[in-house]
């Protein structure tokens, strides 16, 4: 573990989990702590890749799983896209004009949960637990 100073704007520091699969694929998708996706990357990273974007910004919601990414609709779409190629079927999620993310169905939320567990670190497996959903 170590920690990274950040601007203040939400937080002045960050502690960050280390591990061999994940420190690669974090690398790779957040250079400077800034996250990129694209299906190059996620070529390269793999269900680590997916771990790590689960670990920062996934959630289950009832039975169904999100990744509320905050990416542009293209990073959002190939983001799907390798969901579906690797059978976690999905769909993207956008409202109007903007990009959200993508949403498992309750099915490939068990499966991708399966996958992704080895890859995540204890403390961030608080995700793998369900929230109720909004009224």
């Amino acid at each position: 573990m170590d920690v990274l100073q950040c601007d203040g704007f939400y937080d002045d520091v960050r502690l960050r989990v280390r591990s061999d699969e994940l420190y690669r694929a974090y690398e790779l998708m957040y250079p400077r702590d800034k996250k990129i996706v694209t299906p190059q990357i996620l070529g390269l990273t793999g269900i680590a890749g997916m771990a790590a974007l689960w670990s920062d910004r996934g959630r289950i919601v009832g039975r169904i799983a999100k990744i509320r990414s905050r990416l542009d609709p293209e990073a959002n779409i190939a983001l799907a896209e390798w969901c579906k190629k690797h059978d976690f079927e999905c769909r993207h999620i956008a409202k109007l004009d903007r990009s959200y993310g993508v949403q498992f169905t309750p099915e490939a939320t068990q499966a991708f949960i399966t996958a992704v567990r080895p890859y995540t670190h204890k403390v961030m497996r608080k995700t793998f637990k369900k929230t109720p959903p909004r009224r």
